[in-house]
């Protein structure tokens, strides 16, 4: 060897250099905490058997059997995946404290659904009891995430003049082709006024229930309804990251409550302070026909049904402690539909796209369908920006980003069939997805 090859250079330790060694050590103390034996672990239960199955779907049936489970005992899920952009570093994202949605729970068993709505997983079930925590098992739980691009769904529920079976159908925006997603109950099939929360695959809608409306939801990652929690609901509405609800409080108020998207918000917050009194012209039972949705910042959109070939655009204030409400002038129409779409936002001094609020109103004397803007200044229609021959039943928005925004439209058809078209708000003509569908309403979720 020679005497060079025992010669120390000296390492210049760059700034650079310490942030990488730090970010390793950190991903060291992560790995040993995600690395856990469980062996300090108190013993809660014994006898424990997991199911012989070892992975599981999003929403299927799981039965942990053990014995000594106790009624105030609590389960609670670690979930672990793989982080496909970092394959050498083993890194795992996770989520922990994960509440399950269980189905059943005995002195010797557990049942749950596996969870949705996260990668393909290794899911630790845990049982909570006094503040003290053991772990029961893992299982494998395969991808449940929500799909990249939006998705549209139909609905055929008892307002749709239709021997097809009330369901929800997913609608392949490719060819136009349906597939059935789950079928309504007989106690369900007035499932109506369906929005979406944008990316939490839920559809949440209104079921009349004993004559109370309540809100409902269906998780199409792991396939179950949902009482959210709420009663006395006129409608649903869009809003730009929640669902609003409308609901009645007396004979002529209504307060409004918001829900956000799973897994954060499970349940409808009532607590909100949002109350509007309106008047005697009014009825409550005349905001129930279609959705609202949140136009601008502070305005949401409502429709009310005078019952004789004539609406009245119902905006209310969403700033806080507001109240106000705005009643517009009646519109001879047969359908006075809100919906939101994006527009440049050069007018309101600024470059970007801003979001905003309109009406498809079908025109009494010809059937027509004309897609109006609302206007927040004038706080009345404006021209429309686009018409169709037919009557429209449904409106929902699809916005990827500002080349693909598109308004889709269930308008009535022919043959006792209905269509679905949609105006491309960029190309700015109408575009059909095909016809003969029998939904009563439409709505885009991811």
């Amino acid at each position: 060897m020679s005497k060079e090859s025992n010669i120390f250079v000296p390492i210049k330790y760059t700034n650079a250099m310490k942030k990488l060694s730090l970010y390793l050590l950190l991903c060291l103390l992560i790995a040993a905490c995600v690395k856990n034996d469980d062996k300090d672990e108190p013993i809660l239960v014994t006898d424990i058997v997991m199911p012989a199955q070892t992975s599981f779907n999003p929403g299927d049936k799981v039965t942990i059997k053990a014995q000594g489970i106790q009624p105030g005992d609590d389960i609670m899920f670690e979930i672990y995946w793989p982080l496909p952009d970092q394959p050498a570093l083993n890194y795992q994202g996770y989520a922990l404290g994960v509440s399950p949605v269980m189905i059943e729970q005995t002195t010797t068993s557990i049942t749950f659904l596996a969870p949705g709505h996260y990668p393909a997983s290794t899911t630790k079930v845990r049982l909570r009891r006094s503040g003290e925590i053991m772990t029961l098992g893992e299982i494998s739980v395969t991808n449940g995430e929500a799909p990249k691009e939006f998705q549209l769904y139909g609905i055929v529920n008892s307002h749709s003049d239709t021997s097809y079976d009330n369901c929800i159908e997913h609608v392949n925006l490719t060819d136009g082709s349906p597939k059935n997603i789950v079928k309504l109950a007989e106690d369900q099939k007035d499932f109506s006024c369906v929005v979406n929360v944008p990316e939490s695959q839920n559809l949440c809608g209104i079921q009349t229930i004993d004559g109370v409306r309540k809100v409902f939801s269906y998780d199409l990652s792991m396939h179950f309804w949902q009482d959210m929690g709420l009663e006395n609901i006129l409608t649903l509405c869009n809003g730009q990251s929640s669902i609003i609800a409308v609901r009645q409080i007396s004979t002529d108020e209504v307060i409004l409550a918001t829900t956000g998207s799973w897994p954060y918000t499970r349940n409808m917050d009532q607590a909100l302070t949002r109350q509007y009194k309106l008047p005697a012209n009014i009825k409550l039972e005349s905001l129930t026909r279609y959705p609202g949705v949140q136009g601008g910042g502070s305005q949401l959109l409502l429709s009310a049904a005078n019952g004789n070939n004539s609406f009245i655009p119902v905006v209310l204030d969403l700033q806080q402690n507001s109240g106000k409400i705005y009643i517009g002038d009646p519109i001879q129409a047969t359908a006075l539909i809100p919906f939101w779409t994006i527009i440049s936002g050069k007018d309101t001094g600024t470059t970007k796209y801003v979001r905003t609020g309109g009406y498809a109103v079908v025109r009494a004397d010809n059937g027509q369908t004309e897609l109006c803007l609302w206007n927040q200044t004038t706080m009345s229609l404006d021209e429309p920006f686009a018409t169709f021959p037919n009557s429209a039943r449904s409106v929902t928005m699809l916005a990827q980003d500002t080349e693909t925004m598109k308004i889709y439209v269930l308008f009535e058809g022919y043959r006792n069939g209905r269509l679905i078209y949609a105006y491309d708000l960029v190309k700015k003509d109408w575009q059909q997805v095909t016809d003969n569908y029998p939904y009563s309403e439409i709505v885009a979720a991811r």
